[in-house]
């Protein structure tokens, strides 16, 4: 994961406001970790196959959106970000944080 690591390093010092974060990945409890995120009423997660490159192109993309299909924001959640834009974020954005700590992943 030295891909990781140098992006932790890189977002190191970036403000708490930026829309930009760091998120630790998952190895493991994924069916886990999206049962937990669709009970505290998340839209989804993104996964990728461990070991396969980030690729920009859509098409050859190894990277999934998973959304949860119970979701209760999915009408108007563009207006939300665009509020919000440029503002502290919510405090539900950090929930996929509480999600990971309470499985100890």
């Amino acid at each position: 994961m030295d891909r990781k690591q140098e992006l932790r390093r890189l977002l190191a010092n970036v403000a708490a406001s930026s829309p930009v974060k760091y998120v630790d990945h998952v190895d493991a409890a994924g069916v886990a970790l999206f049962e937990r995120v669709c009970n505290l009423d998340l839209e989804g997660i993104v996964a990728k196959h461990k070991y396969a490159p980030y690729v920009s192109d859509r098409e050859r993309s190894t990277w999934f959106k998973i959304r949860n299909s119970s979701y209760s924001q999915m009408v108007g959640r563009e207006e939300l970000f665009e509020r919000e834009r440029g503002s502290e974020p919510a405090p539900g954005w950090h929930s996929c944080e509480l999600a990971c700590a309470l499985l100890d992943v």
